[in-house]
Formats: structure tokens, sequence, C-alpha cells
């Protein structure tokens, strides 16, 4: 495997209108599936609906902004920073909580397919079908689900 470098004003970035910014740091292609690195620009009061990761660890370092972030049912106040890790199997889900965009960077390990159902998020979205079930379903192709509403 090779080094890679990564110029931020060139990573690959899905906008979720009124949500979350999401860009592709560094892709599991990249890293020979051992990680896939993001990044969400989170409006205030956003975040995603509870679920799991069925075949990953997940870390969030928190970058700007005040979010919670429930882990296997307990939530945590979450300030720039801070870090949280997410062993796979464990239900989990943040929030903005600030009045303004925040921040976050989030590593999986390992990347398995996770960019690609983010690309088929975007896909959906673009294509004006980016429904619940719809969600449902292109996650469970990639190992994850959701169990619960967003906090």
């Amino acid at each position: 495997m090779q080094a890679v470098h990564i110029k931020y004003q060139d990573v690959e970035t899905f906008v979720f209108p009124g949500a979350i910014t999401l860009k592709v740091l560094l892709s599991g292609s990249q890293t020979d599936g051992k990680q896939a690195i993001f990044e969400d620009i989170v409006e205030p009061g956003v975040g995603p609906g509870r679920h799991i990761h069925h075949h990953q660890d997940e870390t969030f370092f928190f970058l700007e902004g005040e979010f919670v972030a429930d882990v296997g049912g307990i939530v945590h106040e979450c300030l720039p920073g801070d870090v949280v890790f997410i062993p796979k199997g464990t239900m989990h889900a943040f929030k903005n909580i600030s009045s303004s965009r925040g921040r976050l960077r989030y590593v999986f390990s390992p990347a398995s397919t996770i960019e690609e159902m983010f690309r088929e998020f975007y896909l959906q979205l673009q294509n004006g079908n980016l429904s619940q079930e719809m969600m449902t379903e292109i996650s469970a192709k990639h190992g994850q689900e959701f169990v619960g509403p967003p906090l």
C-alpha cells in the first residue's frame, strides 16, 4: 500500500440541504479497506437517527460547536477536542445542539462499504427519493441498521 495525501479542497463532498454537508476525507479504496475518514458540517439541531454499525468501529472527533452523543444509551456532552469511540454493534447517534453549524470528523475501521452507502444516499437525494424507508434499505446492504429516531 502507498502513502496517501489528500488536499481538503479536493475531497468528494455531498450536500444534504438543511442537514449535513458530508466530506469524504479518506476513502476505504485509498487504504485497502483499513479505514475511511469523513467530516460532517452539521446544521443546528441536526443529527442522524440512532443506528448500529454491525461490522465497524467508529470514532468521533468533535471539532466545532456543541454536540450530544448517545452511545449505548448513555448521553455525552461533546465539545471541540472531545473524542468518542463507538465499538461495532453499539447503538449511537449525535446531534448539534449549538445555535450555529458544528463540525466533526469520524473514522470507520475497517472501512467496509460505508462510503458507498453515503454515495447511495446522495444519489437517492438527487433523484428525489431519499425517504427513511430508502435509507433503511440502503443501510442494511452496508451493515448498518437504523434503530430509533434522531436525538
